[in-house]
């Protein structure tokens, strides 16, 4: 009877095995017989760059989320020395960086936000070097043809306390004429974000 009982336990939990599997491969072949729309709904809808009704770019509430694509330190267009270093740091909203990840392109709604911090030391327990502290700055760079005819767009939001929530476009030639010229790619100096190039490349080459 035992024998019996053994016997049957093990036909059952078969079967459970087989039936799971059995629908393993048919979720499968579903996803894989899927129509067009309903893969690409898995791929998260472009988020794009937000205006009031003066024209002002609004800051994104979750912009320190975004993906960091660079840091520097001291970086500066000017060879006047400067007695008060801050720490960059480039962050790039996710659905742009996963296009460009993916074309090596900045598509229209591109946006990129730049934090400039202070720099931090003897704060125990470390001993030595720096770290970024204070926010001094929030600056973003936009691309958005429908915006402004030039494609990019520049924009101050403060710091130190007194971020705003909304800034108006740079004039043209504070920042975007130096970008157009200085710029290893479509106006974002490349050149300081080796990581943002190596992602693409990488893409490319699988």
């Amino acid at each position: 009877m035992k024998g019996n009982h053994r016997q049957w336990s093990y036909a059952a939990a078969l079967s459970t095995v087989l039936l799971a599997a059995t629908w393993t491969l048919h979720a499968l072949e579903t996803a894989r017989d899927a129509p067009p729309a309903a893969q690409s709904s898995r791929v998260p809808q472009a988020v794009m760059p937000q205006y009031d009704k003066s024209g002002a770019l609004l800051l994104p509430e979750d912009y320190r989320r975004w993906v960091m694509v660079g840091s520097s330190l001291g970086i500066s267009y000017s060879d006047a020395p400067s007695d008060h270093e801050m720490f960059a740091h480039t962050l790039m909203e996710p659905t742009a960086y996963r296009h460009f990840v993916e074309t090596g392109t900045f598509r229209e709604g591109t946006m990129f936000a730049l934090l400039l911090q202070a720099s931090g030391d003897k704060v125990l327990p470390a001993r030595r070097g720096q770290f970024a502290n204070d926010v001094h700055g929030v600056e973003m760079a936009v691309k958005d043809t429908s915006h402004v005819p030039e494609g990019w767009a520049y924009y101050g939001f403060g710091g130190m306390g007194s971020v705003r929530g909304s800034a108006s476009a740079a004039p043209k030639n504070s920042c975007f004429n130096c970008h157009a010229e200085h710029a290893a790619r479509d106006h974002v100096f490349l050149q300081f974000y080796p990581l943002l190039t190596e992602a693409a490349a990488a893409s490319k080459s699988r």
